[in-house]
């Protein structure tokens, strides 16, 4: 009897060693068939991390970018959100000049509107301090700027705050004063803009199309009954 219970014993131990060695296989067909998506700032590349504390309107609250992404979001799926990050400076001019689109932007795209029926698209500012004489930003600015708050005592360039174009913002602006974000992301100048899927994804960035607006882009890429009609 005892000789019988150590063939079955031996049996089983051979199988167990087979199945193993067959799904050791199968986990190393899988890796080596399946491409891994690179984390970086070009387009097809996830987006890198975007942390800190951001400003929503009354408070710094913390904020983590990868709350926005769905994994599980598939092309077309117009219920995914898309977020537009722009990476900018408060006493930058072009950023000052173009704020008033922006924030047209952020309202058409980013709201229940009856002429965008696409998906939603979230729009963030990560605001930096440039390496540039009289790049002095503070949360205070940052926040001036945001809100478009008149005799703060904050100058956005070489005017009062309150006088930028355009009117106040209703989308958050992180602080990057430090650079970090910035650096991470490896920015080259502000304004700089990226136009992210909902599974986390860049599906546009300004620095690989010069002369392109992100609105174009938008347009071209976020899904709408529009376009799925045309």
């Amino acid at each position: 009897m005892k000789q019988t219970y150590d063939e079955e014993a031996d049996v089983r131990t051979t199988i167990a060693i087979r199945v193993m060695a067959l799904f050791f296989v199968g986990i190393m067909i899988i890796a080596a068939t399946t491409s891994p998506i690179a984390t970086g700032t070009k387009e097809g590349e996830r987006a890198p991390a975007l942390e800190g504390k951001f400003y929503n309107g009354s408070q710094w609250a913390d904020f983590d970018l990868e709350s926005y992404w769905d994994s599980s979001w598939e092309e077309g799926d117009m219920s995914g959100q898309w977020v537009v990050v722009e990476f900018m400076d408060t006493d930058c001019p072009y950023c000052i000049q173009s704020a008033e689109e922006m924030g047209q932007y952020a309202d058409y795209f980013g709201n229940s509107n009856s002429e965008w029926n696409g998906a939603l698209v979230n729009f963030i500012a990560s605001a930096t301090q440039l390496d540039i004489q009289g790049h002095d930003t503070s949360r205070s600015e940052i926040i001036s700027f945001r809100n478009k708050i008149a005799d703060s005592g904050d100058d956005c360039g070489s005017s009062d705050c309150g006088s930028r174009p355009g009117a106040a913002h209703n989308f958050p602006y992180i602080d990057d004063i430090d650079q970090d974000n910035m650096k991470k992301w490896k920015v080259g100048g502000t304004p700089s803009y990226y136009l992210i899927q909902p599974d986390g994804i860049i599906a546009w960035s300004s620095a690989e199309h010069q002369g392109e607006e992100v609105v174009d882009a938008i347009f071209a890429l976020v899904p709408s009954a529009q376009s799925e009609g045309a």
